[in-house]
């Protein structure tokens, strides 16, 4: 016998687990949210939310504390190159490019006329708290964290999972109709048989999460990303502020 029978099984509990757990409770439809983490995530992760996203979360209720939280749109007009940050050689912080990005921060007219949403920019490890906070208003006791599928059985009408609350050390077993495999292809795919195809491992990045003070450096106040040429390595980085809240001088980049 089930413990939970819900039309909806999520396992995920990033940003697609938790918009899919608050799309389903504004369609009326019960579901039940499980995530083997003990919280949201803990880095910046991906930032830039594009309108068709904005479009959704103005639907599900976050989209005004989405934007009053994330850079403001004169902020995250343009992205440009550079020829590293700063440095002994005269041309170390010169800009040798631009672009317009993200409809100009609201003043591109086409992009304005696409949507009723502007671009927005907040990383995941300041969205997903406001996503997860929404999704367990409309779903009260139904988003729950720290806790983890350990097996999957699937059958003509639905699924039986095994969910261990990592906290209280119990399993319990759900019965589900449908499961969204929001988990980014970590157990569910594997647990089904589904593996990943294609070259793997094609390049290597590391990601350094920092707060600091770059106003004297960063001097251009309508970029959101600049990309950094390190002529001394022959190789490109970027950086992007991250929060705490709003664009500022003291910030948190990646």
């Amino acid at each position: 016998m089930a413990d939970f029978d819900v039309p909806v099984l999520i396992v995920g509990g990033g940003g697609a687990g938790l918009t899919s757990s608050m799309l389903l409770s504004q369609l009326g439809v019960e579901s039940l949210l499980v995530s083997s983490l003990p919280t949201t995530s803990v880095l910046p992760k991906a930032h830039v939310l594009n309108q068709r996203t904005m479009e959704v979360f103005t639907d599900v209720g976050v989209a005004t504390e989405i934007y009053a939280r994330g850079t403001p749109p004169e902020h995250m007009r343009y992205t440009a190159y550079y020829v590293g940050l700063a440095g002994p050689d005269p041309a170390f912080g010169r800009q040798v490019a631009r672009l317009e990005s993200w409809g100009a921060g609201g003043l591109d007219t086409e992009w304005a006329a696409a949507s009723p949403c502007r671009q927005a920019n907040l990383p995941q490890i300041r969205l997903e708290p406001i996503l997860k906070a929404r999704a367990e208003a409309l779903a009260p006791g139904r988003v729950r964290f720290n806790a983890e599928l350990v097996d999957l059985e699937q059958d003509a009408s639905g699924v039986t999972a095994t969910v261990r609350d990592k906290s209280a050390r119990t399993d319990l077993v759900v019965r589900a109709r449908y499961l969204l495999a929001c988990d980014g292809g970590r157990t569910v795919g594997r647990r089904l048989g589904v593996e990943m195809q294609g070259a793997r491992d094609v390049m290597r990045v590391v990601s350094v999460y920092m707060s600091v003070d770059l106003s004297r450096w960063a001097r251009d106040p309508d970029v959101l990303i600049r990309w950094l040429w390190i002529p001394a390595r022959g190789i490109f980085c970027a950086l992007v502020p991250m929060g705490p809240h709003q664009h500022s001088s003291l910030n948190d980049y990646c």
